[in-house]
């Protein structure tokens, strides 16, 4: 439950704020890569970043360069955004679980993950940057994709 669920959260939905940013981990690198230590220097990385100066592709229909940064971006953007029918921990949308017993076991589920979402709340409080990815609020019952 938790890999399909919290963790696959934690690791998605913040994707775009590292990734969003092509030279923290850029798709492709359009440049030799140095053979030795020691050779490369500011330039060299800035050179290797997708670019339209190093491109290969050009845009549909005409002799415009395009580089692979704005894809990039776009892609990882679309995949760490929630599905506007998305599920989330604790609810049972189709009500297949309607014995006294299941009712009540998820009753206490579903406080148990209010209690977890208001100590993470509290705590993000004090945070500059608030760590939302393990809120059970916004984490969604599976992975869908």
């Amino acid at each position: 439950m938790f890999t399909g669920s919290s963790q696959h959260a934690a690791v998605n939905f913040g994707q775009y704020e590292t990734y969003g940013f092509v030279p923290n981990a850029p798709s492709t690198i359009c440049y030799p890569l140095p053979t030795s230590k020691g050779k490369a220097d500011l330039q060299t990385v800035l050179d290797a970043l997708p670019n339209t100066k190093n491109a290969r592709v050009l845009l549909p229909g005409t002799n415009i360069p395009s580089s692979a940064a704005p894809l990039e971006v776009a892609v990882v953007y679309q995949l760490s955004q929630f599905s506007s029918d998305e599920v989330y921990l604790g609810d049972y949308p189709q009500q297949r679980f309607t014995e006294e017993t299941a009712q009540n076991l998820i009753g206490r589920f579903r406080k148990a993950l209010d209690g977890i979402d208001g100590d993470i709340k509290e705590r993000n409080k004090f945070l500059d940057v608030p760590y939302v990815y393990m809120l059970p609020s916004k984490t969604p019952n599976s992975i869908a994709i």
